[in-house]
């Protein structure tokens, strides 16, 4: 078989293998669905069918269907914890915090090791966050971190927002820029340049912010970090020309039929900063109106706030 033939070849098998895998990846909910309920029905009838059957029912939105298997299967094994975890996550999804709260401790009680119950503080603080308590959610993370002092990525983010919430933002930066050490982890270090910039210590984040525009391929945000860092030590005009390559850069980014929630934050925040507040207005009302999380519209909102109160 000559090159090219193999070529051929192997770039078929390449592709269908790669369009089996997108159909397994988007298979039928429904049909997983009704396949677990005959399992069910013809006497498999374990807390782990009523498990995978419940995060179907999730997947499809379906929350109380997923709440009556996740019942279901923890009666049948109440030392099920993946399913204690999940029926927890829901409840605070439903808004049904105390309930929540109190699914979250028996996750707790019910742990057996050190990084196990490590685990279940950062799930019970987060159950508390969504509750509005950040004060005593902190608490949780902090004993996680005790336990488990390496920690996680989503640790030290959730750690990072709930000092945020207790107006404690000088702090942050450290928390962040060591889960960055530990972990590695890109969304920690960008994490800890924008606490950087968020608490006007713009002479360390600068030389980074510097290293990665010289590296990355797409600079919208990187180019808003360094226009924030600019406005921070009095470069207007520098600042400005950034901000504006910047929009233009996202201008081809954000698909209009599917766009990237994170982006939207982006040119926003640049519209903000450039003084086009009726544009950041809309962008913001967008985010809301597609359902983004409260950490995607934060600093935007802020923005606005302030830009309005001047």
């Amino acid at each position: 078989m000559n090159k090219k033939i193999f070529r051929l070849h192997l770039f078929s098998a390449l592709f269908f293998v790669a369009l089996g895998s997108h159909a397994i990846s988007h298979h039928d909910t429904k049909a997983l669905i009704e396949e677990l309920t005959k399992r069910i029905n013809s006497g498999e009838s374990t807390a782990e069918n009523y498990y995978k059957r419940a995060i179907e029912y999730r997947v499809l939105g379906q929350l109380k269907e997923a709440e009556n298997d996740l019942k279901i299967a923890l009666h049948r094994n109440a030392n099920f914890t993946l399913a204690r975890r999940e029926i927890t996550r829901i409840l605070s999804k439903q808004g049904r915090h105390k309930l929540a709260i109190l699914s979250a401790e028996k996750v707790i009680t019910n742990a057996i090791s050190q990084r196990e119950k490590s685990s279940a503080m950062i799930l019970l603080a987060r159950m508390l966050l969504n509750a509005g308590e950040p004060s005593e959610a902190i608490k949780y993370s902090s004993t996680a971190f005790k336990l488990n002092p390496n920690g996680k990525l989503e640790w030290y983010l959730l750690h990072s927002r709930l000092l945020g919430e207790l107006n404690r933002d000088n702090e942050r930066p450290e928390i962040l820029r060591t889960g960055y050490q530990l972990t590695g982890s890109i969304v920690l270090r960008n994490a800890w340049i924008d606490s950087l910039l968020e608490c006007k210590k713009y002479e360390i984040a600068l030389p980074i912010i510097e290293k990665e525009l010289t590296s990355s391929r797409l600079k919208s945000s990187w180019k808003l970090r360094r226009a924030k860092a600019y406005i921070g030590i009095g470069k207007i005009n520098t600042a400005m020309n950034d901000l504006r390559m910047c929009l233009n850069e996202l201008d081809q980014r954000i698909h209009p039929k599917k766009p990237d929630m994170t982006l939207i934050a982006d040119r926003g925040m640049a519209n903000a900063l450039l003084g086009n507040i009726d544009a950041a207005k809309n962008d913001l009302a967008h985010l809301i109106h597609i359902g983004a999380d409260k950490w995607v519209t934060i600093h935007l909102d802020k923005a606005i706030f302030l830009i309005d109160n001047q």
